[in-house]
């Protein structure tokens, strides 16, 4: 929380962190501008970011600050941080400029055991964009630089994981969509080396090209990445056909949730099948994975249902095998075919758990209210009401304008995560942008005159 400090007090503070960040000529300070987010509460606007497309930001916090990753208002790549004791805001520009409209050009921040502060960001199919810190939590001196200088000319797909074992790793995606491999990086000191001499991910199966979609690379309290993999054909969603099961400690070895190893480059005949779903069929690469107080892992991901209808299934592994149930379904289809980042599609988060037996999950699908599912995390089966615990308490909605000119205005909020505290968070960071269109430009017109150059957002911390 951004601390209560007496007047005075604050507006000194306030002078020597400006001061002393103000040293260096690479990051500019400012105090943080207070703003209304609704009910009494503030939030802090830490910089102006770009709009015209939905982009996938990053922050993280590490002691009294906060670290944001963002494109600002001119579209350069930009890392700020919040001191909570003071309120002071840095901002530093770095040498990567937005040029799109390409809502895949996602940022992503970690820190390594060092504390130095590393980015990635500003990719599809091109160059890495990489820059790491010289200093521990300083954001003045970030220099950017290849890592291991090979499979870096076509980079999408930016992820950092703090592992398990202390080890900060780097995994990402070299090629396009059909036809990438998969590689990963550990943090060795002060430089990159492979953890694996070779993709982890196939880049063909039976013969033909295959690309896979992994769930998000997040380590769970049992130390290990459980992934959920969509594979797909072609850079058409509609040519996704199956979504499959690995596990990891180190991203070398590899195993099914029993422990059997699995050998890489990864594929679907060697990772453990969820289901085979065929093309055609609705399957999105929106698959997360979350695990029960108990330890079991559950799958939710989304494809269409026997009436064509879009659907929500939830499946965990049982005797050997992987059980599936329909948990949500749509009242009409959503078509999902297409190039580039498709709108109108289901969308659904992680899964919470209510003592240890009911599992909830927050759906939306597209012109429907969004809906909160209770299922039983040992059957799977739909619940009525949570058998354990109670409902948890919704907090107040944020009441914060999207600038005027904005075509389907989008509410990005994202919870702020703390460096080395697990799935533990500390507000969120909130911010505007225009809906998803396909990764092409907006076109002006006299109805929406705007939409093609936007006025830029608020990039606003919310404690």
């Amino acid at each position: 929380m951004i601390k209560s400090l007496p007047k005075k007090i604050l507006a000194g503070t306030v002078l020597l962190h400006l001061l002393s960040y103000n040293q260096s000529s690479a990051s500019t300070c400012e105090a943080g501008i207070p703003v209304s987010v609704g009910d009494g509460r503030k939030g802090i606007q830490i910089d102006s970011s770009w709009s015209g497309a939905t982009v996938p930001f990053d922050a993280i916090a590490r002691g009294d600050v906060v670290y944001f990753g963002y494109y600002d208002a001119d579209r350069w790549l930009t890392v700020a941080d919040l001191n909570l004791y003071s309120s002071v805001v840095c901002r530093s520009r770095l040498p990567s400029q937005f040029s799109g409209w390409d809502s895949h050009n996602r940022v992503a921040l970690a820190f390594d055991r060092n504390g130095q502060l590393h980015i990635a960001a500003n990719m599809h199919g091109s160059p890495l964009v990489y820059g790491v810190s010289a200093r521990p939590g300083n954001i003045s001196d970030i220099s950017m630089s290849p890592m291991i200088g090979r499979d870096e000319d076509k980079v999408t797909y930016p992820n950092f994981i703090n592992g398990s074992d202390g080890n900060l790793y780097f995994v990402y995606r070299n090629g396009l969509s059909g036809d990438g491999g998969w590689f990963v990086n550990v943090r060795n000191g002060e430089t990159w080396r492979r953890a694996l001499n070779a993709p982890i991910f196939a880049s063909t199966w039976e013969g033909s090209p295959t690309s896979a979609y992994p769930s998000v690379f997040r380590v769970s309290k049992d130390g290990y990445v459980h992934l959920a993999v969509v594979w797909r054909r072609s850079p058409d969603l509609a040519t996704n056909y199956a979504i499959t099961y690995a596990r990891t400690r180190d991203f070398v070895s590899w195993t099914d949730q029993n422990g059997k190893p699995i050998t890489t480059p990864i594929d679907p005949g060697s990772s453990t099948m969820i289901e085979a779903t065929g093309e055609n069929q609705g399957l999105l690469n929106s698959a997360r994975v979350s695990v029960t107080p108990a330890g079991v892992p559950i799958v939710t991901y989304t494809r269409y249902g026997p009436d064509a209808k879009n659907i929500i299934v939830a499946a965990s592994p049982s005797a050997g095998e992987w059980r599936r149930s329909t948990i949500a379904t749509a009242g009409n289809q959503s078509l999902a075919a297409g190039l580039g980042t498709v709108p109108n599609l289901p969308t659904f988060g992680d899964l919470s758990f209510s003592g240890s037996t009911i599992a909830s999950v927050t759906i939306n699908f597209p012109g429907e209210p969004p809906r909160r599912v209770l299922f039983d995390a040992d059957t799977l089966l739909v619940a009525d009401a949570p058998i354990i615990g109670s409902r948890p308490v919704a907090a107040s909605p944020l009441k914060v304008s999207a600038p005027p000119g904005l075509t389907d205005a989008r509410l990005n909020a994202r919870k702020i995560r703390i460096d080395g505290m697990g799935e533990r968070t500390t507000g969120s960071m909130v911010y505007f942008s225009q809906g998803l269109n396909r990764d092409q430009p907006r076109e002006c017109t006299s109805s929406e005159p705007r939409v093609c150059a936007p006025p830029p957002s608020p990039l606003i911390f919310v404690p």
